[in-house]
């Protein structure tokens, strides 16, 4: 999964031809070619794998789910479900479903659609399902009414639902064989979803054709077709832009975006992302690590300010502790500010002058390079040595599979499948989901006092029970400075100004909502 700002370089995908790039006065029938340029191929499109962006980001208007987040909002609303009861001891969700939803083939949408979609799911041991809590089982209660059980009570259980997408049990089922459909649904696409993928040639482009029957219906501005094109250089996305062969590039570099703004025909759209880049400090490390003081030390050595102005050009937004800014249940003021002084007099204290440190980061992301050399040059002005050692994703998450060879630092970012706290802090700071233990907790952070509050947030359905018990993994994590949050980064997109419609979407990071865009 790409990082926000990821600027990979390769080699650039030779043009392809394309038709009707602008668009008919707004119409009720959708017209034109909306083009997308992206700078990672997708992984398939196997709605198994909605968690990874390049898989969601197709899929986001081909299937439907439950409920879903529009663009825009962090609160989930109603999709292919009209309406939902909870049973007063949280564990059973009631869904009757709308009547009327059609599949791609022509099939009728109903509660056994969602049943199989849901057992498909388990049974391939998806892991979209790391998301769902302690979902259990589902049941079609009649054609539309469907129930979905829980062990015990999961309040972000509604907003996991959003990366659910319904299958048709139909056009699926004869294609199960021994592996739950994977091969057949990594190429081919069985959903009810506004448009259907009708040409998949991930390593150059894939197409997407508004489905004429779809039962939304196509009221106002909607494009009758959607290519994404791969283009791994950002200087071809930028020329591909300025030629009109593509209108929205999000992976031109920082200094293009800012060059884009304001001048004509141009858009640069900056929406409030929720994900933060972290310097993980190895908690369980038997070297100087291992001390909460000599990491209260490391975390008063880093300019988040400087980063944000310098790396950033301010397309972001200050972070303040390891939870996003504004979101329910943030604690201010729980990690240490940068204050090198007082760094350096901790070394002088304790003699720490001397010691020698290793980080791990992903070298081809411009702003883990920029954040890893600041490190880098405020360390050595307090005598401290820190090592540098870039490596590929695969490669970097295996050294974290045991404490001995996890890094004292690592960087990572957090991608939260769905805008709530659980979704952040429960997957870096549960001691259950250590890298030690197959998780992205890769500080190796365990405090049972911490977990006990992860899981009793977890298993709250009282958003003002859940935002204290936030606040207090917060004040805990901040006590033990289990890591450095470096960023906040703004997801920024460079479009045409024929682009209408465009909004970024919290829940669905580093995708893009085309079935609501149009073009003037």
């Amino acid at each position: 999964m790409k990082s926000t700002l990821d600027l990979l370089t390769g080699t650039a995908i030779g043009a392809i031809a394309l038709a009707g790039l602008t668009a008919l006065p707004a119409m009720a029938e959708p017209q034109g070619v909306l083009v997308i340029a992206e700078n990672e191929t997708p992984e398939n499109l196997d709605p198994a794998n909605a968690t990874n962006s390049t898989v969601d980001q197709l899929l986001l208007g081909v299937y439907d789910t439950l409920v879903q987040f529009t663009a825009g909002d962090v609160e989930v609303t109603p999709r292919i479900a009209d309406s939902w009861e909870i049973s007063d001891d949280g564990q059973t969700y009631t869904f009757t479903l709308k009547q009327g939803v059609t599949f791609h083939d022509g099939s009728a949408l109903t509660a056994e659609d969602v049943v199989f979609s849901l057992e498909r799911l388990v049974a391939a041991n998806a892991g979209v399902m790391n998301n769902m809590g302690t979902y259990s089982g589902a049941e079609a209660v009649d054609d539309y009414t469907v129930a979905l059980t829980l062990d015990a009570p999961f309040g972000p259980f509604l907003s996991a639902l959003a990366r659910i997408y319904i299958v048709s049990k139909d056009a699926v089922e004869p294609h199960m064989g021994d592996d739950n459909a994977r091969q057949w649904l990594a190429v081919n696409e069985a959903g009810s979803g506004p448009y259907t993928v009708t040409d998949y040639a991930p390593t150059e482009a894939v197409t997407l054709e508004a489905f004429p029957d779809y039962w939304g219906g196509w009221d106002g501005n909607h494009v009758a077709e959607v290519i994404f094109r791969y283009v791994s250089e950002p200087s071809t996305q930028l020329a591909l832009l300025e030629a009109g062969e593509v209108h929205i590039a999000p992976d031109i570099t920082v200094e293009d975006k800012l060059a884009l703004q304001g001048r004509d025909g141009y858009i640069v759209d900056i929406g409030s992302a929720a994900t933060p880049l972290y310097f993980y400090m190895n908690t369980a490390s038997e070297g100087p690590m291992g001390d909460p003081a000599f990491r209260e030390m490391i975390a008063q050595t880093f300019d988040r300010q400087l980063h944000l102005d310098q790396v950033l050009m301010g397309f972001g937004t200050l972070p303040d502790g390891p939870l996003p800014v504004g979101w329910m249940g943030h604690a201010a003021g729980t990690e240490l500010p940068f204050d090198l002084d007082a760094a350096r007099a901790m070394v002088e204290e304790n003699g720490w002058a001397g010691t020698e440190l290793l980080v791990r980061y992903l070298p081809d992301i411009q702003e883990e390079q920029a954040a890893v050399e600041q490190l880098q040059s405020n360390l050595g002005q307090i005598g401290i040595t820190l090592t540098a050692e870039g490596m590929t994703w695969p490669a970097q998450a295996a050294t974290t599979g045991s404490v001995e060879t996890t890094a004292d630092l690592n960087m990572l970012y957090s991608f939260p499948n769905f805008p709530d706290p659980h979704a952040v802090l429960n997957g870096n700071f549960n001691g259950a989901l250590t890298g030690a233990k197959g998780g992205l907790n890769w500080a190796q952070y365990e405090n049972p006092e911490v977990d006990a509050l992860l899981n009793a947030a977890a298993s709250s359905a009282d958003p003002a029970e859940r935002a204290a018990l936030y606040a207090q993994v917060q004040e805990l994590v901040g006590a033990d400075h289990v890591a450095i949050t470096v960023s906040l980064p703004g997801s920024v997109v460079a479009l045409s100004d024929s682009v209408e419609g465009y909004v970024y979407n919290v829940a669905h990071h580093q995708t893009f909502n085309y079935m609501d865009i149009g073009l003037k």
